[in-house]
C-alpha cells in the first residue's frame, strides 16, 4: 500500500507540473517543436487576388497599347528620318555642283579683274561684231547672276533640311526615352500579375481563368468556304493554328509569341495584308461592321478607350492572344465578360 500510496502521489505531482504548463507534454530537451501548418488563404484574399490579377493586366494591357503606338511612331520617325536623309544627301550634291560653278566664276572674274568687261570689247579690234559682243556680255551678266541667285537658293532649302533633320533626330530621342519607360512600366506589371497568380491555388486560377470566358476546342472545317473572303479565311486559319505553340508577349507579331494585336498582324501579313501593332490603329483599318454582321476575319474590338482586340472565327467564336496567364484562346464571343467596342471588316 505504501508503494502504491507513493506511485499516486508522484502522478500527482506530474498531473499538477502538467496544469502548470497549460496541458504541455514534456520532452525530452533535443527534441524538434512541432511546425505550425501556414493558414490556408481565405476567400477574401483570393478574391482579392484574383481582382488584382485582372487589374495589374488591364493595366499592362493598356500600358503595352501606349508602347504599340509609341513604336510604330517611332518607326515612322525613322523612315521620315531616312527619307529626308536621301533628300539632303541629294540637295547637297546640288548645292555642291552650283559652288562649283560659283567658283568657276570667281576665278574668271580674278584672272579679269584688271580689265573691265565692257573695255575687253571695245578694244577687242572687230568692231563687226560690237553689238554681238555687247549682247553676248549682258548674257553672262545674267548667267552668272542666276547661278549666284540659285546657289544661294539651293544652300538655304538645304540648311533647312538640315535643321528639319535635326529636330528629328532629337524627337526620336525622346521617343526612345519614353518607350523605355513604357516598356519598364508593363513589364513591372506583368511581372506583378504573373507573381500573384503564383501565389493562388490551381483551383483559383482555373477559377480565373473561367472568369475571362475560358477557352473552348475548334475544328477548322466547321467554317463555310463561301462565308467569307479568301485572305480573311487565310488569317482566320493562320491565327487559330498558332493557338496551342502561341505564347502571349507584348510587343511581339509572330512566330510563337504574339500580344493581342501582333496575332491579328501575324494572320493577315500571312495573306499579304499589312496592318499596324496597335489595336486602336487597327480599329480604323478596312470598314466598321456591326456585332449581327460578323464574319470570319472580322477583328473585334474591347474596352474603352481601345486596348484589346481579337478575330471573329465564324458560329459565334473568337480567337486571340488573351493575357500572358491564358496565352492565345478560341473562346465564345458571348463568353468574354470586356465591355464590346466595335468591329471592323478588314477584306471583303
Amino acid at each position: 500500500m505504501r508503494h502504491l500510496t507513493g506511485v499516486r502521489s508522484a502522478f500527482a505531482v506530474v498531473v499538477a507540473a502538467m496544469v502548470l504548463l497549460g496541458g504541455q507534454t514534456v520532452g525530452p530537451a533535443h527534441a524538434a517543436p512541432t511546425p505550425t501548418p501556414s493558414p490556408s488563404p481565405t476567400p477574401t484574399k483570393i478574391k482579392d487576388a484574383k481582382a488584382q490579377v485582372q487589374q495589374l493586366e488591364d493595366e499592362a494591357s493598356q500600358v503595352g497599347e501606349d508602347y504599340d503606338a509609341a513604336s510604330q511612331a517611332l518607326d515612322e520617325s525613322k523612315q521620315r528620318l531616312s527619307v529626308l536623309q536621301a533628300d539632303i544627301a541629294s540637295q547637297q550634291e546640288k548645292v555642291d555642283a552650283l559652288g562649283e560653278q560659283v567658283r568657276a566664276i570667281a576665278l574668271d572674274q580674278f584672272r579679269n579683274r584688271e580689265v573691265d568687261t565692257t573695255v575687253q570689247i571695245f578694244t577687242s579690234g572687230d568692231p563687226e561684231t560690237l553689238l554681238d559682243r555687247l549682247s553676248t556680255a549682258s548674257k553672262v551678266d545674267d548667267d552668272i547672276n542666276a547661278t549666284l541667285a540659285a546657289h544661294e537658293a539651293e544652300q538655304a532649302n538645304l540648311t533647312d533640311m538640315q535643321r528639319t533633320a535635326a529636330a528629328e533626330v532629337a524627337a526620336l530621342a525622346v521617343q526612345e526615352q519614353k518607350i523605355a519607360a513604357l516598356k519598364k512600366d508593363v513589364q513591372d506589371k506583368v511581372d506583378a500579375a504573373q507573381a500573384l497568380v503564383l501565389q493562388l491555388t490551381a483551383a483559383d486560377r482555373e477559377a480565373l481563368n473561367q472568369a475571362d470566358g475560358g477557352s473552348s476546342s475548334w475544328d477548322p472545317s466547321s467554317i463555310d468556304p463561301a462565308s467569307a473572303n479568301a485572305r480573311a479565311l487565310g488569317a482566320v486559319h493562320y491565327a487559330t493554328s498558332k493557338v496551342k505553340i502561341g505564347q502571349y508577349v507584348w510587343a511581339h507579331a509572330g512566330p510563337t509569341q504574339f500580344d493581342c494585336s501582333g496575332l491579328m498582324l501575324a494572320a493577315y501579313r500571312s495573306v499579304g495584308i499589312s496592318l499596324p501593332h496597335s489595336s486602336q490603329a487597327q480599329s480604323h483599318v478596312g470598314r466598321a461592321v456591326s456585332r449581327s454582321e460578323l464574319k470570319p476575319g472580322d477583328l473585334i474590338f474591347w474596352y474603352h478607350p481601345i486596348h484589346h482586340v481579337g478575330m471573329y472565327i465564324g458560329n459565334g467564336m473568337i480567337v486571340h492572344a488573351r493575357n500572358p496567364r491564358s496565352d492565345l484562346v478560341i473562346q465564345s464571343l458571348a463568353s468574354y465578360p470586356a465591355p464590346w467596342s466595335g468591329a471592323r471588316r478588314v477584306v471583303g
